[in-house]
């Protein structure tokens, strides 16, 4: 087998191939990308953490209504006046709480409920809600009222 020489293509460029020549004109850079990225995304991120800590308040107001029908549940079960049972659902709750007080045989049961705290409430129109029953002290065990 005999050696073939090296002979230089013309324009030293092998036949299919092309040579690359620099453009005359850059290609554009990414300066700014981010920006307008960020400024795209920056008021969904808003919403959803908004959302989020709404949804924190709202578990945390869900628990004091929760507080304030026990306690008021007990204080109507010992027989206190419904003005001191809702001041004592007032006091835990706060004061936009609405407090539905209900009796029956021998059973208290108290209500409380309010809109949902931040947007949740605002623009979802949540409403939280928290009910307790208790039973009425000197009530007949045998009415079925239970412990």
């Amino acid at each position: 087998m005999t050696a073939v020489p090296f002979r230089p293509v013309p324009g030293g460029v092998p036949p299919g191939r092309h040579r690359s020549v620099p453009s005359p004109c850059p290609l554009p850079a990414d300066d700014g990308v981010v920006t307008a990225e960020t400024a795209v995304l920056l008021p969904a991120l808003v919403l959803l953490l908004a959302a989020l800590l709404a949804a924190g308040a709202s578990g945390m107001t869900l628990i004091r209504y929760e507080e304030a029908a026990r306690a008021s549940a007990r204080a109507a079960a010992r027989g206190e006046a419904s003005a001191v049972v809702r001041a004592t659902a007032a006091r835990v709750a706060g004061d936009s709480a609405a407090v539905r007080l209900g009796q029956d045989r021998g059973t208290v049961t108290v209500t409380v409920s309010g809109p949902a705290p931040g947007i949740l409430g605002t623009w979802g129109g949540w409403e939280l809600r928290a009910e307790a029953s208790a039973s009425t002290e000197g009530a007949d065990s045998s009415a079925g009222a239970g412990g």
